[in-house]
């Protein structure tokens, strides 16, 4: 086993022999780190057919004495692999027994191996730095494409999407289905997960259309944000603001709508900007190889090309711009529920007003 490697890496490995020591799981992402956990213990794990037994124990009410008791004891009905201790919810835990936790993780004492669940890990720290000299992390965040990046890779994420709804569920992902739920859920994996386990009950003989993913990735929630868009780009801002209201009156929040209304107006913008491309190269603008490398005729099921002159390449260049400015608010300024919603409603104003079709 690395002793540091991605939650994506680490569950392509197989764990032939269990070590001795410690693993730190990190990272928010829960569901990447239930994950890490299955893959380590199984998906079950009893007296009766494991070589190993295992103690869970809750991070903000575990006592050193209690978890290094038990990882210094052999179990009376297991086999013969060593004790595994998991601390779940560990920051607690990690800040109250940072010395012990340094011994340990040096290999001192213990014939067992302590598992810690843990949602902040500093890499500076002495303990960090053992562990990763020592022992085992493994990042349960999402994939970046590099050190300095703070924002997933989509590249990974849809890769892995790919991957796990054939190894999962049996099918075949679209990638432009990848692409949908990469974006309309802000990549929680969590949510991402469910969504393909929908998408699985309507697939057939392993195959499955990006026209049954788009019914399915959010419901109805989903085809209504498309309603809305429609109308914003029709100049009926009233409609437009209506449609949202259903919406938020459903229970979704704000980051998560601005999601499905951030990948569809993307496309306006990609298409808008490839055809620019062709105009400064000299080429004679072809607005269908546009709209194809933008993915713009994928979701909404309308003339994509009427859409896109409707819109405009004057007022199209503007969209990413707009996008930005709501993302920056929504993660700041507007980042409350009530403020949030104010974003996206003045979000579609501004469209009605700026895109609405010439009279």
């Amino acid at each position: 086993m690395e002793t540091s490697s991605h939650v994506f890496d680490f569950l392509k490995q197989p764990v032939a022999e269990l070590p001795v020591g410690m693993l730190v799981l990190t990272g928010k992402e829960r569901f990447l780190k239930t994950l890490a956990l299955k893959h380590l213990v199984g998906e079950s794990n009893s007296d009766d057919n494991s070589e190993f037994s295992v103690v869970r124990m809750e991070g903000p009410t575990a006592s050193w004495t209690d978890v290094h008791d038990e990882l210094s004891t052999r179990s009376l009905f297991g086999g013969d692999g060593p004790q595994i201790v998991i601390v779940d919810d560990a920051d607690k835990f990690v800040t109250a027994n940072r010395d012990r936790l340094e011994d340990y993780a040096k290999g001192t004492g213990g014939t067992g191996l302590l598992v810690m669940l843990v949602d902040l890990w500093t890499k500076s720290t002495r303990l960090a730095k053992l562990v990763a000299q020592h022992a085992h992390q493994v990042d349960c965040g999402p994939p970046k494409k590099s050190a300095r990046s703070k924002s997933a890779d989509p590249t990974q994420v849809k890769a892995w999407l790919i991957d796990r709804a054939n190894t999962e569920y049996g099918y075949a992902l679209p990638k432009q289905a990848a692409q949908l739920l990469f974006d309309l859920t802000e990549c929680e994996f969590g949510r991402m997960d469910q969504e393909l386990q929908k998408i699985a009950l309507f697939a057939e003989n392993g195959k499955v259309t990006l026209e049954t993913c788009k019914q399915m990735v959010g419901g109805w929630r989903t085809r209504t944000t498309w309603e809305a868009i429609e109308s914003a780009l029709n100049g009926d801002a009233g409609k437009a603001l209506d449609l949202l209201d259903l919406i938020f009156r459903g229970g979704e929040p704000p980051i998560a709508v601005f999601g499905s209304i951030a990948w569809s107006l993307r496309r306006y913008g990609n298409a808008t900007e490839e055809v620019l491309r062709q105009l400064r190269t000299g080429q004679r603008p072809n607005m269908k190889t546009a709209i194809k490398q933008a993915g713009l005729g994928s979701w909404g099921g309308g003339d994509a090309e009427a859409e896109l002159k409707q819109v405009g390449s004057t007022r199209a260049k503007q969209i990413h711009q707009w996008l930005l400015e709501t993302d920056v608010q929504l993660k700041r300024s507007h980042s409350t529920e009530t403020r949030g919603r104010l974003a996206i409603e003045k979000l579609f104003v501004r469209m009605a007003k700026e895109l609405a079709p010439t009279k």
